[in-house]
């Protein structure tokens, strides 16, 4: 039984350091898009849980989205005979692309400052989870596609094809005008290391699985068709350790860096704001938005 005790910014700490802003989980739950479609499928099977990704077409990151992934997490997370979860797209092609663009450009100020706090709580709650999250990426995951396979605790990515297009990952934000928060991009930089780290944020670099597997960016990579096969297997490694000795293991590694959000959270976000407000970053969102459509 973990203790809850009160934390400041509205914000919840239980004893094994997992972090809960209480005003959002007061909201409304938000699990589908408006033609009805579940944004997050969650299937459970026996200790382990499958949260698969599901906003067409690209599971784009909206105020929406990061809401409805956040309240799966956290109620997977109140069944206690579960503890690992399986992260997984139903598009194979992309895990996420990202962030919604359209929630940058041109936005309502209060909706934009509700957006970040999503998006913050649900870097909180994946990377905080006290669940083995292992990644199943079959595509592509950019941007804020990479913050979720980043706070994964095992990540398994498909091979490239042997024709046809590679799967992409990492933090190309700069190539579209804007930048990685200090929380993301941090954490880019322990997982890679800072020489490398510091060039792929400075040039938004995209890794092919081969590239991400041998900086260590990603864990392992096997065929498409492979990839929720071993996710699986490696699922049921991870639950066979004893749960308080993996979550206090997990917190060794992570509880300061969690600390640190909660701390300058309301900082980060009125950064956030003022730089995506900036006009000339609203005119390289604008651009990028028009060679989107251009593309398609």
């Amino acid at each position: 039984m973990f203790q809850v005790v009160m934390h400041r910014g509205g914000i919840f700490r239980s004893s094994n350091g997992i972090i809960r802003n209480v005003l959002l989980q007061q909201s409304s739950r938000v699990f589908s898009s408006q033609g009805g479609t579940p944004l997050v499928l969650t299937e459970i099977d026996d200790n382990i849980a499958t949260l698969t990704l599901n906003r067409p077409p690209v599971n784009s990151l909206s105020f929406e989205m990061c809401q409805a992934i956040s309240n799966a997490i956290q109620d997977t997370e109140k069944d206690k005979k579960v503890q690992v979860m399986i992260l997984a797209s139903s598009f194979p092609s992309t895990l996420s692309a990202g962030l919604d663009l359209n929630e940058l450009y041109k936005p309502d100020p209060e909706r934009l400052t509700k957006f970040w706090s999503s998006f913050q709580q649900l870097f909180l709650d994946l990377y905080g989870s006290r669940l083995a999250v292992i990644g199943a990426i079959t595509g592509n995951a950019p941007a804020a596609g990479c913050m979720l396979a980043l706070c994964c605790d095992y990540r398994i990515m498909a091979s490239s094809p042997p024709s046809g297009k590679p799967p992409m990952i990492g933090l190309n934000e700069a190539k579209f005008g804007i930048v990685a928060p200090p929380f993301l991009g941090n954490l880019m930089l322990r997982t890679i290391g800072m020489r490398r780290g510091e060039a792929a944020l400075s040039l938004g670099t995209l890794y092919n699985s081969e590239q991400a597997v041998e900086i260590g960016l990603v864990d392992e990579i096997v065929p498409l068709e492979n990839v929720m096969t071993r996710s699986k297997e490696v699922a049921l490694q991870w639950a066979s350790i004893p749960p308080h000795a993996r979550v206090a293991s997990k917190m060794l590694a992570r509880k300061r860096y969690l600390d640190e959000l909660v701390d300058t959270r309301n900082d980060d976000i009125e950064h956030f704001r003022q730089f995506v407000l900036n006009e000339k970053v609203q005119s390289n969102l604008g651009l990028y938005l028009e060679s989107l459509k251009k593309k398609r």
